[in-house]
């Protein structure tokens, strides 16, 4: 490629990362504000979720706009003691992003795009972090140029990074740790060492999956070290055993700073295991979803999974090349790197699956350290092929592919950032409520606010009722209710509206009203009090 051709590229690749920015703060209040992200932002009111049912889910009128803003957003009546509270209750995620996000909305205000924008910027900084990352990996600023692009527009990434949830800050800390190893590991110096303590101990405090991170950079000390044994000079030897020593030292350090929530997590090891079980719980499909995960790095129209999907093996293919081709053309040291960074988790989460049966492995948002290891080894493929070829014919194939990956990155990004739901919203549990929620809403005039009646069940949890809630105008008034009770309706409304309600709530009700679908089997209208 000549001087002409790299300023193109270097053009293209700023536009790219526009692109990916500009999708990042894109419609960031329009998809749902789904289950999960309602139980962030419970946990950020300093309400613990047992809570949240007996104070609401008893009958009592209230009003969405009350209900949001006494249980959805930092307020007066709970302090930062509070929320510790609530989210030792769930010790199972780690506490740095909750607390950046309450202070976040009690700076900024209280909206789901304020909460969701704190995601979007933290998600910046997985830009620079990855570029170093691939800096310190093959001293090549092409390859962490691309590397970047890819990340820009991934679709994937794109979905987390509008997410209240700590996947974002997850990435960026998984890409922190790994840089500053790499540079420890070359500069030797305390001051390297200790920014390596540092990262380990944000990313212990962002997800609990970064003791696989941990575990991986361990491996692959241990095999340099090892390799220095068998192959090296002594000098190399004496070199590698100070490194592992450091090593050592520093990740103690940094699991040291991480020992506060540790203890939570020991002091309340029961509820840890209440709310990771349903991991556990079988996944049909689940090979098919392993290739759909795969493909969503870099494709995604919402598709399910299916063996009859052609993009799915082409992608399948091109990632599998690219790490063949990674390890036959990079040094060993750098090779094993993106490997360990990728194997450990992929196997602790896959061969529990495998042979206890359940889900680990099927969820995306897990598994970021192998989705970042596998943009990588892609990033390195492509800038080897386009900047090495000299062939026209192989360059033209490479340059579509590259183009083909930009533009499917692009248009995933655009059709889905128009879409109120997408799959890691809970799909088939949220794809009604928009247009469920405009009917409730449409029914609010002067004088007449609308009474909408939920039932907490084992089909619709509290928090998939929360998530409904955030759709409905402040002024429409709630009557919440635990299955098996039957409401008492005040004779006040004139627009009475059941959310997903139950056969038993249906027949308790229909002594006194009379029941008609208004949006498939998820809303009823009460009408026509019975005399």
């Amino acid at each position: 490629m000549n001087g002409w051709g790299f300023r193109r590229l270097r053009s293209l690749l700023l536009v790219i990362l526009a692109i990916g920015i500009g999708f990042r703060f894109f419609h960031l209040d329009h998809k749902v504000y789904w289950y999960d992200e309602t139980q962030t932002s419970l946990r950020i009111s300093g309400h613990i979720k047992t809570e949240f049912v007996e104070e609401v889910f008893n009958g009592r009128v209230i009003s969405v706009g009350e209900l949001l803003q006494q249980y959805q957003y930092p307020n007066p009546d709970k302090t930062l003691t509070d929320a510790m509270r609530a989210l030792s209750g769930n010790p199972e995620h780690s506490p740095l992003y909750f607390l950046l996000a309450r202070f976040w909305l009690q700076f900024w205000g209280n909206s789901i795009a304020t909460i969701r924008s704190l995601s979007a910027i933290i998600s910046l900084l997985s830009f620079p972090a990855l570029y170093w990352l691939c800096l310190e990996l093959f001293a090549s600023k092409w390859v962490a140029a691309v590397a970047v692009a890819l990340l820009a527009i991934s679709p994937f990434h794109v979905l987390y990074a509008q997410e209240a949830r700590e996947y974002s800050l997850w990435t960026v800390t998984i890409l922190l740790s790994c840089a500053t190893l790499l540079r420890a590991l070359r500069l030797q110096t305390l001051r390297s060492w200790g920014s390596y303590a540092i990262a380990v101990a944000l990313g212990l405090y962002t997800h609990p999956f970064s003791v696989f991170v941990m575990a991986s950079h361990g491996l692959y000390v241990a095999f340099i070290t090892n390799w220095a044994k068998v192959t090296g000079t002594a000098r190399d030897r004496v070199q590698a055993l100070q490194s592992l020593i450091r090593y050592l030292l520093a990740t103690l350090a940094g699991v040291g700073l991480f020992a506060p929530w540790l203890w939570v997590i020991l002091q309340n090891f029961s509820q840890f295991a209440d709310n990771t079980r349903s991991v556990s719980n079988p996944m049909p499909d689940l090979v098919q979803r392993w290739f759909l995960n795969l493909s969503r790095i870099f494709f995604d129209l919402n598709q399910g999974p299916s063996w009859i999907n052609p993009v799915i093996y082409l992608l399948a293919g091109l990632v599998i090349y690219a790490v063949v081709y990674l390890c036959r053309h990079t040094p060993r040291r750098t090779w094993l790197f993106v490997l360990t960074l990728m194997g450990v988790l992929g196997l602790a989460l896959l061969v529990p699956d495998i042979v206890l049966g359940g889900r680990r492995s099927n969820n995306a948002r897990y598994i970021i350290p192998c989705i970042l290891g596998i943009q990588i080894a892609v990033a390195y493929l492509l800038t080897s092929k386009l900047t090495a070829l000299t062939d026209n014919r192989h360059q033209r194939y490479w340059r579509s592919t590259a183009i083909a990956l930009l533009i499917s990155g692009i248009l995933s990004c655009a059709v889905s950032s128009q879409m109120p739901v997408w799959w890691h919203k809970s799909y088939a549990k949220s794809r009604y409520n928009p247009a469920v929620a405009e009917v409730v809403n449409q029914s609010l005039h002067p004088g007449d606010r609308p009474l909408v009646v939920a039932i907490a069940s084992e089909e619709t949890l509290p928090g998939q009722i929360l998530s409904f809630i955030h759709l409905l105008d402040p002024q429409v008034q709630l009557q919440l209710i635990h299955a098996p009770q039957i409401p008492t309706i005040p004779a006040t409304f004139k627009s009475i509206f059941l959310y997903r309600p139950t056969e038993a709530l249906r027949q308790g009700l229909a002594t006194n009203f009379k029941l008609t679908p208004v949006y498939k089997t998820w809303l009823w209208q009460a009408t026509g009090l019975k005399p």
